[in-house]
């Protein structure tokens, strides 16, 4: 090892030396030349001692001179290139090695990554833009905090079998699922959100035992794909009729996209900075900018919730402005609605500018029977409209209630029926065992029958067949005088 070791020393060494002298060689060289003067026409002549000059080498520059107007030229000498030892010399002398191997393939693994690390520095802002906004964080609306979740988790009764958030028994409708816990968490997410889109929002603990075990029961009856199914035509009701799922429904869009949510008014329920909202602009077909990247069904949300908020009566400074003189079809000025900015309408002081709809509070805006609305939008109605609201709100309370206390009658006798099932199947089983026997039995009776009459009817043919040969007998006797005839009595006396 150590003669090893010292002849690869030595062998270096010795290469370096050469490679020294070489370079001194060249740079005085170099300076040799560069004293000499060169002309354009002793560069191209072709003699035997003239040299070809490389674009490092030969540096031009043209000056017209003022005398002769010649062009003076100047060599400018490359600078000596650092010269490394040659791979294949360094295995030749070392050896080869893994290690060398494996430093090499990191060198070439680092700037390969160094050059995707180019190309993807290559992203326009755009694209970067969206994936920030695709990874932005979102919040659940639906599904209730992790601490109410915890304390619920536990929940248990005599009544149901299922004990809440328990989805074991589901686990097989989906063979392919490979994460049990990830399938957990969908069956729980697809709990709520059902409730969610259906209007429900009782989080106590019976309600949603009850509820759950309704889930587990629908899930095991008609399988996960109808369900799911059935779950989609829940969303797409929720998000065209109510104005919580009309915005559920542009921030969803919007988070496909990877675009700002399209949402305005109130809070988004599902964006976590609610002050990451589209511009005006997005709202409307002048912008060519949105007009490539909000998709038609977006813009049928957007006046699916301005339609909403319209008939709610809410008016709101965002989302699709005072352009709407400038309406999204046809992009025209429109004769019948006006701006609200500038029209000199007094805004109602309580809900603000109505933007948000592209309505004012002025009496141009008519009501569904064709009058003014003006009467409807003054101080005295805005009194009255949260009576009503609370109004309304006590009588749909109520008649959930009275859905939850029926749904929840309905399925106690459900689980009463499905208790006495299996003692229903064992009677009528046994009913039926008594009934075959008892056909076993008459069958039985009635061959024994059968063969009876067969006998009696074969005796009483034997019978008549005695009695005709007796008659036959005693004629015969008669006539030859063995035996008397006997005498008819005529008074009817023996």
């Amino acid at each position: 090892m150590r003669c090893a070791n010292k002849a690869a020393e030595s062998a270096s060494a010795r290469l370096f030396a050469d490679a020294e002298a070489e370079t001194t060689a060249t740079d005085v060289s170099s300076v040799a030349e560069a004293t000499q003067p060169v002309s354009l026409g002793d560069a191209g002549a072709g003699h035997e001692d003239t040299r070809v000059f490389t674009e490092y080498e030969l540096g031009v520059s043209y000056s017209p001179d003022t005398e002769n107007g010649s062009v003076s030229t100047a060599i400018v000498s490359k600078p000596p290139a650092k010269r490394g030892m040659d791979d294949a010399l360094r295995r030749s002398i070392f050896g080869l090695s893994d290690e060398s191997d494996e430093l090499m393939n990191q060198m070439n693994h680092r700037r390969s990554e160094g050059a995707r690390g180019r190309e993807t520095r290559a992203l326009t802002v755009e694209e970067r833009d969206r994936n920030v906004l695709r990874l932005a964080p979102e919040k659940k609306a639906w599904m209730p905090p992790k601490s109410v979740m915890d304390h619920l988790s536990a929940t248990t009764s005599d009544r149901y079998r299922t004990r809440l958030f328990d989805s074991s028994r589901i686990h097989h409708l989906d063979p392919s699922a490979k994460n049990y816990r990830a399938e957990h968490e969908f069956f729980i997410d697809a709990f709520f959100r059902h409730r969610w889109y259906s209007g429900n929002h009782k989080r106590d603990g019976p309600s949603l035992l009850q509820a759950w075990n309704a889930y587990i029961h629908n899930l095991e009856g008609v399988g996960r794909d109808a369900w799911n199914d059935k779950l989609i035509k829940a969303r797409d009701k929720f998000e065209n009729r109510t104005p919580t799922g009309a915005r559920y429904k542009l921030h969803r869009l919007s988070r496909e996209k990877g675009l700002p949510c399209l949402s305005w008014g109130d809070s988004c329920p599902c964006c976590v900075n609610n002050s990451a909202r589209a511009p005006k602009e997005a709202y409307l077909l002048t912008s060519p900018w949105w007009r490539v990247r909000v998709s038609t069904e977006m813009y049928e949300g957007i006046d699916n919730l301005k339609s909403l908020y319209d008939r709610a009566g809410k008016t709101f400074s965002g989302g699709p402005s005072a352009a709407q003189d400038v309406p999204r079809r046809t992009a025209q000025p429109d004769p019948v609605r006006r701006s609200s900015v500038g029209s000199g309408a007094p805004k109602n002081p309580r809900t603000g500018d109505s933007r948000a709809t592209g309505r004012d509070n002025s009496s141009d805006v008519r009501s569904r029977r064709g009058g003014s609305t003006a009467a409807q939008l003054d101080s005295a109605g805005h009194r009255e409209s949260p009576l009503m609201e609370s109004f309304f709100d006590r009588v749909t309370l109520a008649l959930r209630d009275d859905l939850e206390h029926e749904r929840g009658r309905r399925l106690q006798l459900a689980d009463t029926v499905l208790k006495h099932r299996a003692e229903f199947a064992f009677a009528q089983l046994e009913n039926e065992r008594s009934l075959t026997s008892l056909r076993d039995e008459l069958r039985v009776a009635r061959g024994i029958v059968d063969r009876s009459r067969a006998e009696i009817t074969a005796l009483q043919t034997l019978v008549d067949a005695h009695h005709r040969e007796h008659k036959a007998l005693c004629e015969m006797l008669e006539r030859k005088g063995v035996l008397h005839r006997k005498k008819q009595l005529t008074d009817g006396t023996a």
